[in-house]
């Protein structure tokens, strides 16, 4: 599971014992029904994830729990991966760059009985453009001028362009006024829960280990294709594997990629892969010396062999990243040619070549390299993996990287500078735009410009573009500038782009996923092979 748009999680980690008696607890509590529907689909889905959010909140979660919470609390728009299409919203407009209009549907019931009203929605926009919210969500919404309701209708004014609005609005899901009114910060948690209009209602959620969806009596469209959907985290490889071999869970989304060579033994699963939308990148503070030193950090990044690192630490389950963002992306704004020409530069700037890597060391006075702590996110596979390759490749040079692992202290240690300027971070895209990653790294007060630099160009560029359409050949022009201007300065290598994996029991396929799967009715996607 990937941030969407937020920090990618924290996460707590569990021993092989723990995890395994999390799943068979869990699993056994609500049982992995034999009951089937006329097709052959089960009547519950009980899917494995890696990792799930202390809360039952959209501004807290991740990817994988996200495809949870927005079946639950469902967005105005759905983006089904071509376009946005009406959902609570039965029409949409963008009037102006900077002007959109949202007309509610009729009938539309949270699932305790009461009506949705647009004062609900205009409320979820105010949730979402808190201060104190601490994910990408808020970097967007807090562009809203104003919301105003009449009667069904809300009218939202952006106090400038911004491309990724209505992506933001496809993965808002609609909170309940009087609920949060009434319950207050004790929203989400398993002695309140939580209210939508969804499909599906919250039954059960316990923090870190499990949450149950079932069925929403009152739902105003397609009814939901399972009774329920039950997540369990299970962040042990050896649990993870028994729960599948055991039949004790009949789903995994998202494989960590470390281990989908042993998960595609189980038999009796059909397995999915489709592109990834998470980057994995190493950054390094300007402001923290020795990376203050251009040489230093281009040093850094001449010693790590990344087509290794996915070779290894990913078990080839990726590719090598050569930008913030994926070569598919830039090509929904700009030409093959163009892109060869800006990324072509920083293939060459990123290149592996350890001899140059030490000439660099030695040109900035450093002859013998010097140690660093690199902090780790102890409950990201992935992450570790790659931590352990590349400080391999950077002792080579005299680069002495002590790994210090972190649980739920992780972000904090990250977005509070608590650290000696060498960072390993994923993020998850949660727009098929390459503004969103740029939106959130390039501008020099982002809280998520973990580098810390000032690149005015490339701030200029990136607001630029939000200001020209999204079919506008400028816009890809903007991008690529800014792009260009953003990496100049070499305190960011990416990494790696790891694959995404599902896995379903037979005969339940997955039928029209995207790599935003979670933004769908994701649920009416999982078909039966016949």
């Amino acid at each position: 599971m990937k941030p969407h748009g937020s920090l990618r999680r924290v996460r707590r980690r569990l021993s092989a014992a723990l995890a395994a008696l999390t799943v068979f607890a869990g699993l056994a509590a609500c049982g992995v029904s034999s009951g089937a529907d006329s097709s052959g689909r089960p009547d519950e889905l009980h899917v494995l994830v890696e990792a799930m959010q202390p809360v039952f909140g959209q501004w807290q979660g991740g990817v994988s729990t996200q495809g949870v919470l927005l079946l639950v609390n469902e967005p105005l728009i759905r983006y089904d991966g071509e376009g946005f299409q009406p959902n609570v919203a039965e029409s949409f407009e963008q009037v102006t760059p900077t002007k959109f209009v949202f007309t509610l549907r009729d009938g539309v019931r949270f699932s305790d009985g009461s009506e949705l009203t647009a004062e609900d929605v205009k409320f979820t926009f105010q949730q979402a453009m808190r201060d104190d919210h601490m994910s990408t969500t808020h970097i967007v919404m807090k562009t809203i001028k104003s919301v105003a309701v009449s009667g069904n209708t809300l009218t939202v004014e952006l106090a400038r362009p911004h491309s990724l609005f209505l992506y933001t609005v496809a993965r808002t899901g609609i909170v309940s006024k009087a609920f949060y009114d009434k319950h207050g910060d004790k929203v989400g948690t398993p002695d309140v829960g939580q209210l939508g209009t969804g499909p599906y209602q919250l039954i059960k959620f316990e923090p870190n280990k499990t949450m149950t969806i079932g069925r929403n009596p009152h739902y105003w469209g397609d009814e939901a294709a399972f009774s329920s959907i039950t997540f369990t985290i299970v962040s042990d490889d050896s649990a993870r594997l028994l729960a599948l071999h055991s039949g004790e869970a009949n789903a995994i989304f998202e494989i960590p990629t470390g281990q989908i060579k042993a998960v595609r033994t189980v038999e009796d699963f059909t397995f999915t892969t489709i592109d990834g939308t998470s980057l994995i990148m190493l950054m390094m503070d300007v402001t923290k010396p020795p990376f203050d030193d251009p040489d230093v950090r281009a040093a850094v990044r001449h010693a790590i062999n990344r087509q290794g690192l996915v070779d290894s630490a990913l078990a080839g389950n990726g590719q090598v990243a050569r930008t913030l963002v994926s070569v598919s992306t830039l090509e929904r704004v700009a030409s093959k040619q163009a892109i060869e020409n800006t990324l072509g530069k920083f293939d060459k700037a990123n290149a592996f070549d350890p001899d140059l890597a030490k000439r660099l060391l030695r040109k900035a006075g450093k002859p013998n390299g010097f140690s660093v702590t690199l902090p780790v996110e102890s409950a990201d596979a992935d992450a570790s993996l790659v931590a352990q390759a590349l400080a391999q490749d950077l002792k080579r040079v005299g680069i002495d990287v002590r790994l210090e692992q972190k649980g739920d202290d992780y972000v904090d240690v990250i977005l509070r500078g608590k650290h000696e300027g060498l960072l390993l971070f994923q993020f998850s895209s949660n727009a098929p735009d390459p503004v969103m990653p740029m939106d959130y790294f390039v501008p020099a007060k982002s809280h998520l410009n973990l580098t810390r630099q000032n690149t005015p160009a490339a701030d200029a560029a990136v607001a630029r573009s939000h200001a020209i359409p999204v079919g506008d050949p400028k816009r890809g022009e903007a991008l690529l500038s800014g792009l260009a201007a953003y990496h100049a300065v070499g305190a960011s290598l990416p990494l790696a782009i790891p694959d995404m994996t599902f896995g379903l029991k037979k005969p339940m396929t997955i039928n029209g996923f995207t790599n935003y799967w979670w933004m769908q009715r994701w649920d009416l996607l999982v078909g039966v092979n016949r």
